[in-house]
């Protein structure tokens, strides 16, 4: 049962926000080691990792938080240019999915990997997390209607665990 702790640190590292302890709260990142590419998307990490591009899952961890992190300044935006809140929701939560799998996509270890995907389809019914809709269900579960379950996406896609980031040393 070696694997389980391993396991456990880095699906927690890479599923999103918990459901208690979350943060909104940026947490301190490093320096990007020079030279080493940051992927745009999933398919760009994938391009890199092929041609031979390695990352430590703690540089997957923060290349996600920063692209979480970022998502609050779109979200402001959107609202000064007055965009539905069922659009912010909309767009919040593909700019937080493309974060996660473009974070997946950097991971080097397939047995790794494959674990988070069976985690989230036990726990979504999808291997790449939870989907727009799920997240909507979820909100009508807890009561929300209307735009009250859009705003509670747009404020998940911001938050991230802030133990995780913790253990993960940010």
């Amino acid at each position: 049962m070696r694997w389980w702790p391993r396991f456990a640190l880095v699906a927690l590292c890479l599923t999103g926000p918990a459901l208690a302890g979350c943060s909104r709260e940026a947490p301190t990142v490093e320096a990007w080691p020079e030279g080493l590419p940051r992927p745009q998307d999933a398919a760009e990490a994938e391009r890199l990792e092929q041609a031979g591009t390695r990352w430590t899952n703690h540089q997957a961890r923060q290349l996600y938080l920063e692209r979480v992190a970022a998502i609050g300044g779109e979200v402001e935006r959107w609202k000064a240019e007055q965009i539905p809140v069922e659009e912010q929701a909309r767009r919040a939560y593909q700019l937080r999915h493309d974060a996660r799998m473009t974070a997946r996509a950097m991971m080097s270890d397939a047995t790794e990997l494959g674990a988070l995907q069976e985690r989230d389809r036990a726990k979504y019914g999808n291997p790449d997390g939870p989907t727009f809709e799920w997240l909507i269900e979820r909100a009508r579960a807890k009561g929300l209607e209307g735009d009250a379950a859009y705003q509670s996406i747009v404020e998940s896609a911001q938050k991230t665990d802030a133990a995780v980031n913790k253990g993960m040393g940010f």
